[in-house]
């Protein structure tokens, strides 16, 4: 079995719970759309520099917490099948791939979502692009 079709069942499993989506959608819209500016106006009042830099750094911090947690979560409860698919013949190497690929498409994913909130929030004009020719 390769890496790839390793990676399309624990992301399968994973989506299987309704809870880890939820979470995935909510919490990044959640805090991007609600919490950013609350974050920008108490680095303000703190002396700060507050505003659309803190706003857009709010989307890198949900990101990066969610994609931690479910990582984590994700590696925690899987533990002992993993053990047993590696004793089974599957290279340790394999699996570390196949679980940090996963990691990784769930990264992509709650970036993904991070970014169009923070858009829909704030908007994007042309001066903020960066156009790769």
């Amino acid at each position: 079995m390769t890496v790839l079709a390793f990676v399309r069942r624990f992301l399968a499993d994973y989506a299987r719970n309704r809870v880890n989506l939820l979470l995935l959608v909510v919490v990044p819209v959640v805090f991007v759309a609600v919490v950013a500016g609350t974050l920008a106006d108490a680095a303000r009042i703190l002396g700060g520099r507050g505003g659309a830099a803190v706003e857009n750094a709010t989307a890198a911090w949900s990101a990066a917490f969610l994609a931690g947690i479910g990582m984590y979560f994700q590696s925690a409860a899987t533990r002992d099948t993993d053990q047993r698919v590696v004793l089974a013949g599957l290279r340790p190497a394999r699996m570390v791939a196949a679980r940090l690929l996963t990691g990784l498409a769930l990264a992509v994913l709650v970036s993904a979502i991070a970014l169009v909130t923070l858009a829909l929030r704030t908007g994007i004009d042309r001066r903020h692009c960066i156009i790769i020719t």
